[in-house]
């Protein structure tokens, strides 16, 4: 999730999706769908060569969404959801990186088979010329599978015969106990941060939060929303998860329905620009630990932004000396402590 819209109209393809614009130029049919880690520029092209009279670029995370939206023409339908588009398609092409998420690999492949037509192709390509877990999944789901090994990655090609005998479920629903004993539960799916499990820094998070019987909260990028249903069950407020995955929005709906929550919003947002009905009086972010920085800014900047005057902001970090510095310019009474494994920050927000 981060505010500023950026220029992308010359960012160059990855590589997974250069090696599908270079090896996809003969194929046509009436309707593509392009599944892109970056900014689709194959759907351009199918577009612009007149390869497909319909194509569709499909994202699962709002800000990627929009960056491709504003650098596609009209001729590219630009969708976001949590799956993939309920159509029929004659080809769906997929860059991956090597470092993709296996699962979440496994998931979507096997959307993009079903949405096949009969005789359709699916072209999946990953920036690793070794590459060998990919192909061994293509031949579990196609009786030939064309192999073009290249030196800067491999392209696969299969054309559907048949449905699939039984489609699997990536869905996971565990449980845990917060602090007070209280048994919640959670629905989790590939894509989504800490998939299957209790992330150790939202853990954290619980276990130095203090939340009152009617305050209101906001939990910045929440997620599956673990941390937002042990923040709910501790008030009568209204409790906002906010996150711009929609994989993540339509777990937290199914996790506040699981533990009968009804004082869960869920805020499908990019841009940081919430429109909530109150004013927050605690707000909980667990954004990246490591890497780029303006992920953990965009969490802590929007969370400012709907505090009210006197209201507490935490964060769990593994970069203590730059959320505290950052922190220090907008917040008062800063602290900053060790937790397990993991540093909390927290500070509440001064009057003008």
């Amino acid at each position: 999730m981060r505010v500023d819209m950026e220029s992308e109209t010359e960012v160059p393809p990855l590589v997974s999706e250069r090696l599908l614009m270079e090896n996809l130029e003969d194929v046509r049919g009436q309707a593509a769908l392009v599944i892109s880690t970056g900014r689709a520029q194959l759907a351009g092209q199918l577009a612009q060569r007149g390869q497909f009279p319909s194509v569709q670029a499909w994202y699962y995370d709002l800000y990627p969404a929009m960056l491709a939206n504003d650098a596609l023409d009209d001729a590219v339908e630009v969708l976001c959801g949590a799956d993939l588009p309920e159509a029929r398609y004659d080809l769906v092409a997929m860059g991956l990186l090597r470092r993709s998420e296996s699962e979440l690999t496994r998931e979507l492949i096997q959307q993009a088979y079903l949405r096949l037509v009969e005789g359709g192709m699916l072209a999946v390509s990953v920036d690793n010329p070794r590459d060998t877990w990919l192909h061994d999944l293509m031949r579990k789901l196609f009786p030939k599978v064309t192999c073009l090994r290249l030196p800067e990655g491999s392209v696969y090609l299969g054309r559907k015969r048949g449905e699939l005998k039984k489609e699997k479920d990536y869905s996971c629903e565990y449980a845990f106990r917060d602090d007070a004993g209280r048994l919640l539960k959670v629905l989790s799916r590939p894509g989504v941060f800490s998939h299957r499990r209790l992330d150790g820094g939202a853990r954290q998070l619980m276990l130095s939060v203090e939340i009152g019987p009617e305050d209101r909260v906001l939990d910045m990028g929440c997620g599956a929303g673990a941390l937002t249903a042990a923040c709910a069950v501790q008030t009568s407020g209204l409790v906002f998860g906010v996150d711009s995955n929609a994989r993540a929005i339509e777990c937290l709906k199914a996790t506040a329905k699981l533990n009968q929550l009804e004082n869960i919003r869920a805020v499908w947002n990019a841009d940081g620009q919430l429109d909530l009905p109150c004013e927050i009086d605690v707000a909980v972010a667990n954004p990246p630990y490591f890497g780029d920085t303006a992920i953990a800014q965009h969490f802590i900047d929007t969370c400012f932004e709907n505090l009210r005057v006197g209201g507490a902001l935490l964060v769990v970090t593994k970069q203590p000396n730059w959320v505290g510095a950052y922190m220090n310019h907008l917040m008062e009474d800063l602290a900053v402590f060790e937790a397990s494994k993991y540093w909390v920050v927290c500070g509440r927000k001064p009057a003008v």
